[in-house]
C-alpha cells in the first residue's frame, strides 16, 4: 500500500467525521467507527484489535504512557480500515532485533496512526510557524505536546514529511 494512499485514508476519516482540531480525539474516532476500547495492564502487548460482524474491540495496555496509548488506538484503527480481511491483530511489546524489519501491515498501521494523530496540513503549518527562524531544536517538544504524541513519534513524522533531516 502506498504511503500517499494511507495519508489520504487518514485525511478522509478526519474529513468525514468533521475533525479539524488537534489533538485528534482518537477515542471519539474509534467510537464513531463502531469500535469499543478496553484498557488493561499487560506485560505482553501494547494493543490488539478483534473484529467481528463489522464491529471491533481495541485492547490497550493501560500501563503504557497516555501518548503511547493514543498511538496504539490510532494504529489499531489503521488495521481496522486498511486491513479488513483480517479479524485479529496483536501488537506484542517484545522488542524486535534492530535489524529485523516490521511486517508491511504493521508499518502501514503505524503510518496511518501518524497521519491520523498528526495530520499533514495542520502539522506542516504549525511546523513552519515555529521554525520560521530556522531553529528546529525546540519545535519537536512543542508540537509533540500540542498533538499529544511522543517526541519520538513527532520527530519521525516530521522526517517522513521531509521537514526534518535525520
Amino acid at each position: 500500500m502506498l504511503i500517499e494512499k494511507i495519508e489520504q485514508e487518514a485525511e478522509r476519516v478526519l474529513s468525514e467525521l468533521g475533525i479539524t482540531k488537534v489533538p485528534t480525539p482518537i477515542e471519539d474516532i474509534a467510537l464513531r467507527l463502531g469500535m469499543r476500547i478496553s484498557r488493561a495492564p499487560s506485560s505482553d502487548f501494547s494493543g490488539l484489535l478483534l473484529r467481528k460482524d463489522g464491529k471491533a474491540l481495541i485492547g490497550v495496555n493501560s500501563q503504557e504512557p497516555l501518548v503511547r496509548q493514543r498511538f496504539t488506538i490510532a494504529h489499531e484503527i489503521g488495521h481496522f480500515l486498511l486491513h479488513p480481511q483480517q479479524d485479529a491483530f496483536v501488537d506484542f511489546r517484545k522488542s524486535r532485533n534492530a535489524d529485523e524489519a516490521r511486517p508491511p501491515r504493521e508499518r502501514q498501521a503505524d503510518m496511518f496512526a501518524a497521519a491520523l494523530l498528526m495530520p499533514r496540513g495542520p502539522l506542516l503549518s504549525d511546523f513552519r510557524k515555529l521554525a520560521k527562524d530556522g531553529d528546529t531544536s525546540r519545535v519537536i517538544p512543542i508540537l509533540a505536546t500540542k498533538y499529544s504524541v511522543s517526541a519520538e513519534a513527532m520527530r519521525f513524522r516530521l522526517i517522513n514529511l521531509n521537514s526534518l533531516v535525520r
